[in-house]
């Protein structure tokens, strides 16, 4: 890092303003560790950090103690990330707070300078993820994520507010977070502030001029058990918010809708593919699957397999269905080189048609599960 840079940027009058800089964590890990110790060296001047750990390892909790410059909670039962984050927030001084999942990774040195500029003028910004791509599992996360910035990045440019937030990493005003009364029990904590947040008309910017390095799940496993949960954190925020929710898209269908179709293409491709004649049983075949897969998970991936042959049956034999596949290529390239992002042109059939087909029924199953069963229990997982 540049000695002039840091002078150029500390030099500014938002780098006087004290930043509070919040993370969670279950158990701990060395992911931890490495996150902490990071945020404790970055050379913002005024800045506190504030880690609150829910029934910590004893080797975690020894070596947090032993990082300087770090407010350390320790607790013994597991209460959950929303408690971890309104525990943290009572405690912190900052005008300005950022909040960091645990896994996460930060290589900018001028990381919380460049949030504090850039926040200087709005109350509520998502900062950008960049996945880190090693496998095949990685690389299609990594392509889902370029389109969740670029929405996010949309938002903030032609709406200046949002409905959502990526909870990873991301920043508010403590004056905007003092108006909507911190965070609410929720399984999807950040898109409930979020909205809320919209709700109060505050301000949001992308912050795409630093970001977070992000950890995808280590294989599919994990990767499913992770959609799940966000399937029904999101169904459960749907329930509670339609008419919010609605409101919002009535307001600003120009961002909302668009956003939409970039962070879930295959809801698109799979209304296309229902609305044509033919395969009728398959179609069948999948509502029983999908439905079946809201008690029994085992019928999810058959759920999914007979979407991917309905797609691909059309594929071959409609030549509209190739207009979907190239209108995404040609739009996740222009937005993949916008966000200054990597594109992995050759993995698009297999992302739009297999992986977000995949993600798609997961959803759907969530949406069943909450809205028809009345059932919101997520596993491992404390509200």
């Amino acid at each position: 890092m540049s000695s002039t840079l840091l002078q150029v940027y500390s030099s500014r009058e938002e780098a006087q303003q004290k930043v509070s800089i919040i993370i969670p964590s279950y158990r701990g890990s060395d992911r931890l560790l490495k996150l902490v110790e990071k945020v404790a060296s970055l050379p913002y001047p005024s800045k506190e950090l504030i880690v609150v750990v829910d029934e910590p390892t004893p080797l975690v909790a020894e070596k947090l103690r032993k990082i300087p410059g770090v407010k350390v909670v320790i607790r013994e039962k597991r209460a959950g990330k929303v408690s971890a984050l309104n525990t943290a927030l009572k405690m912190s001084t900052g005008d300005l707070v950022v909040f960091l999942d645990d896994d996460v990774a930060i290589e900018d040195e001028l990381f919380l300078h460049k949030i504090v500029e850039k926040m200087r003028d709005y109350d509520i910004g998502d900062i950008k993820k960049v996945i880190v791509a090693s496998g095949l599992l990685s690389k299609m996360v990594y392509i889902e994520y370029v389109s969740y910035n670029f929405a996010s990045m949309l938002m903030g440019k032609l709406a200046k507010r949002t409905i959502a937030v990526n909870g990873a990493a991301f920043a508010m005003k403590r004056k905007a977070l003092e108006e909507i009364g911190y965070f609410q029990p929720s399984v999807s904590e950040d898109f409930d502030i979020a909205l809320r947040s919209f709700k109060k008309k505050h301000r949001f910017t992308y912050i795409g001029e630093t970001y977070v390095l992000n950890y995808p799940p280590e294989n599919i496993s994990k990767w499913f058990k992770q959609r799940k949960r966000w399937a029904i954190g999101l169904a459960i925020w749907l329930q509670e918010n339609f008419l919010e929710a609605l409101t919002a898209t009535l307001k600003m269908p120009h961002v909302i809708i668009p956003a939409l179709i970039y962070a879930l293409p295959s809801l698109l491709t799979t209304l296309l593919a229902f609305s044509l004649y033919n395969h009728s049983i398959e179609k069948t075949a999948y509502l029983v699957a999908l439905t079946l897969s809201t008690f029994i998970n085992q019928f999810l991936p058959f759920a999914s397999i007979i979407a991917i042959n309905i797609h691909l049956s059309y594929l071959l034999t409609v030549g509209a269905f190739f207009i979907p596949l190239v209108l995404f290529s040609l739009w996740h390239y222009i937005a993949a080189r916008v966000a200054k992002s990597k594109t992995y042109l050759y993995l698009y059939p297999l992302y739009l048609y297999i992986y977000q087909l995949f993600w798609l029924s997961i959803l759907l199953a969530g949406f069943l599960r909450v809205l028809i069963l009345r059932d919101r229990k997520v596993e491992d997982w404390v509200v």
